[in-house]
């Protein structure tokens, strides 16, 4: 399989927690008295969940899958109660209600129809104050806008959508403030900039370049809004941009992109943990997590070796619990989450136990209550 071709398999797995932090992930409004994680499982157009137990144990809910069609990227509002999945499929948002102690999702309602002809909606993303959606279309390099109503309903905003002014749209963050909105176009390797305003319509900051070939793909930002980290897929890279007060991006530091390993990594998908000292990267090619640690001015350090995470494992979707314990990764090649401990100078040991079958199959993707 070629892993370059996998980024438009890039399909969540979603991880709640009771009280996380609102930069960590969301803001405590979660009421369950146990953690909750989720896979978008693209071979079979589900979502998986499971309740997070001692040790960073995972125990599927009951029932364990929840329908969609074909989702290509799930987000949770910061209160975790609202749970979305862009469906590529039938180009759709379909949204669900969580059960704050089982973690089980209800059904909204019919799904909500993303503007645009056949717009492919990839990346999604709720606001820290869940009044605004936000999803990346990639066939028609848009972005689309809804209101979050009553319930989790969604209508489009007045704007409706906007241009990336970029091609392939695909990972989508709003920072901590609320007030800005960064989009990852992998096909003009360049990150769109906007500001968020009254009624949620988006004002273009326009457009900074991430280097020919670099093929931008997930993205994070630092708890504390001030650092935005982007996954190179095509240059095996990650990338540190400073977000200045206005919302534009500049090169953190002068080597503005570090390297996951020695090549031909493909890193897809970034998470950051909820104290901004540690960064990790999925290696898509290569089977294995990279870790950073995030120094000042968003330096990133590479803590070596990799972490393998098994032959064949492809693994995409990267998730870190709210309290900054436990990492997970989403292996689409083998059909499971794989659990790690994160050490007090952010290497990872596997959990016990270390794997966890998600089925039917092919779960892909990340996000974390309040972040995509």
């Amino acid at each position: 399989m070629n892993t370059r071709s996998l980024s438009w398999l890039a399909l969540p797995l979603v991880l709640l927690s009771a009280g996380c932090p609102e930069g960590g992930g969301g803001e405590g409004g979660f009421q369950g008295t146990s953690a909750v994680l989720y896979t978008a499982n693209d071979g079979s157009n589900t979502i998986s969940g499971f309740t997070i137990g001692a040790g960073g144990a995972l125990s599927a809910t009951n029932p364990a899958t929840f329908g969609t069609n074909n989702p290509e990227w799930l987000t949770v509002s910061s209160n975790g109660q609202l749970l979305y999945a862009s469906n590529q499929g039938n180009h759709t948002i379909s949204g669900f209600t969580v059960n704050g102690t089982t973690g089980v999702l209800t059904s909204i309602g019919t799904p909500t129809a993303v503007p645009g002809t056949n717009p492919s909606p990839r990346g999604i993303t709720v606001t820290p104050n869940r009044q605004f959606l936000y999803v990346a279309n990639s066939a028609t390099n848009t972005v689309a806008g809804f209101s979050i109503g009553a319930g989790g309903v969604l209508t489009a905003t007045a704007q409706g959508t906007i241009g990336t002014g970029g091609t392939l749209a695909r990972g989508i963050v709003v920072a901590p403030n609320g007030q800005f909105l960064y989009v990852a176009n992998s096909g003009s390797n360049t990150i769109s900039a906007f500001t968020i305003g009254a009624g949620g319509a988006l004002t273009s900051l326009g457009t900074v370049s991430t280097g020919a070939g670099s093929a931008p793909e997930g993205l994070a930002i630092s708890p504390d809004g001030a650092f935005l980290f982007v996954a190179y897929q095509g240059t095996d890279r990650v990338a540190a941009f400073a977000i200045g007060g206005g919302g534009a991006l500049t090169p953190a530091v002068p080597q503005a992109s570090f390297p996951t390993g020695t090549g031909g990594e493909g890193p897809q998908r970034v998470a950051i943990s909820p104290n901004g000292s540690f960064l990790y990267a999925t290696n898509t090619a290569t089977n294995e997590v990279a870790a950073f640690t995030v120094g000042s001015g968003g330096q990133l350090t590479l803590l070596n070796p990799n972490t393998s995470t098994g032959a064949g494992t492809t693994p995409i979707g990267i998730t870190i619990d709210p309290t900054g314990q436990f990492l997970y990764v989403a292996n689409s090649g083998m059909n499971e989450v794989r659990g790690y401990r994160i050490g007090a100078g952010g290497a990872l040991t596997p959990t016990i136990p270390a794997t966890f079958s998600v089925l039917p199959q092919v779960p892909i993707g990340i996000a974390t209550p309040g972040r995509p």
